[in-house]
């Protein structure tokens, strides 16, 4: 056999086998949950899969972007700016460390309680997890400081089921199935029911139909959205040396993951589909994942500080220049962790936590027990 011929028969190989492993988990899900009533519940199991197994990459890219685009509706970017958590880099990397730990928690954690289609336990024998309920209560309460229009709520939830499939279907290695769908849209119904979002959809069709409709209306250029998109675009740029338009490269690659609506209302330029379209469809052609895939939102914030070898090779990385300061975690980045009632704003840090437990109690059908509880040891995350 010459070479020509060894190298076709591996690379076949090698890309059936890709094949045989990469539809494991698809198979698995239609064999348990292809017939059977979807509650939030299942939802979630199904959501975890594609998440964390299937999509790891454009998933989360969709949530990202999610988050970035809500920025070109005016109302919600001059509401943001107005609070002013956005004026220092470290209330930036606070928000948004706090951000992402609250929605990872509510869709890592047991989504249950009276609907999600299952129900805590009569005797209580089996404490439930309310770490999601939790997260969903402390959310709650911090929205609640501010005049949050239905409409801007009902928008931004659609946008974290539209984002993740259009990016995944666009980047993902194969087309999402009907089942997949319906589990997201399922699940962030239930989180938008708990949110207590006003005439949620009842389905996938007329959410999109009715998020098409009002990013028309309302999305619209303004300062406060161009503002708010430099700020954030400023932020994940400020470490990238400003040479050969490096940074600027950087926000065009951000641009091209955006639609030409939300563009104009954030007033940039178009441009063209960047690098990274290259790297995420590259990754198609890798053996499939054999664990789950979750990485930590970006620190300083939470991160234990390093002992032993661990803080010797900090040390000496922060001597050669690789690591900068203000990502050494430390007191001043709450190493010691975090308390999910104690998220968000710094100045809300001491404030709500009763609230957040009785409402998390209330979602969840169940006290708040165990180390989660006020009185349960002040343990942290």
């Amino acid at each position: 056999m010459n070479v020509v011929a060894a190298v076709v028969v591996l690379a076949t190989s090698y890309f059936l086998l890709v094949r045989i492993l990469r539809y494991r988990h698809l198979s698995h899900l239609q064999h348990v949950y292809g017939s059977v009533s979807m509650t939030p519940w299942i939802a979630q199991r199904i959501l975890h899969v594609t998440l964390f197994y299937e999509f790891p990459s454009t998933m989360l890219l969709g949530t990202i972007v999610a988050l970035f685009k809500i920025y070109g509706i005016p109302t919600v970017s001059s509401l943001l700016l107005r609070t002013g958590e956005l004026k220092t880099r470290d209330s930036i990397t606070r928000r948004l460390a706090d951000t992402g730990t609250l929605i990872a928690t509510w869709i890592t954690n047991p989504l249950v309680g009276p609907g999600s289609g299952l129900e805590p336990p009569d005797d209580c024998s089996t404490p439930v997890d309310p770490r999601g309920a939790l997260a969903i209560a402390r959310v709650n309460w911090l929205h609640r400081k501010y005049p949050i229009l239905n409409d801007d709520y009902k928008y931004n939830l659609a946008l974290f089921v539209l984002e993740p499939l259009r990016l995944t279907s666009e980047f993902g290695w194969r087309p999402l199935t009907q089942l997949e769908r319906q589990a997201i849209f399922v699940f962030w119904m239930e989180i938008g029911r708990r949110m207590g979002i006003q005439d949620l959809w009842t389905s996938f069709e007329e959410m999109e139909e009715w998020a098409e409709s009002y990013a028309q209306e309302k999305m619209v250029p303004s300062q406060a959205s161009a503002d708010l998109a430099n700020i954030a675009i400023g932020h994940f740029t400020y470490r990238i040396p400003n040479v050969l338009g490096l940074r600027n490269l950087m926000k065009d690659i951000v641009a091209c993951f955006l639609d030409e609506r939300t563009r104009r209302a954030m007033m940039w330029v178009s441009t063209e589909d960047p690098p990274a379209d290259y790297l995420l469809r590259l990754q198609n052609t890798e053996l499939p994942r054999m664990h789950t895939v979750y990485k930590r939102p970006y620190g300083p914030w939470y991160y234990p500080e390093p002992k032993g070898i661990s803080k010797v090779v900090q040390n000496l990385r922060l001597y050669l220049g690789l690591t900068q300061p203000d990502k050494i975690p430390s007191r001043r980045w709450k190493s010691e962790g975090y308390r999910i009632e104690e998220l968000g704003p710094i100045r809300f840090e001491s404030e709500g936590h009763e609230a957040v437990m009785q409402e998390a109690a209330s979602l969840q059908g169940t006290p708040v027990v165990g180390p989660w509880a006020l009185d349960g040891g002040r343990s942290r995350n």
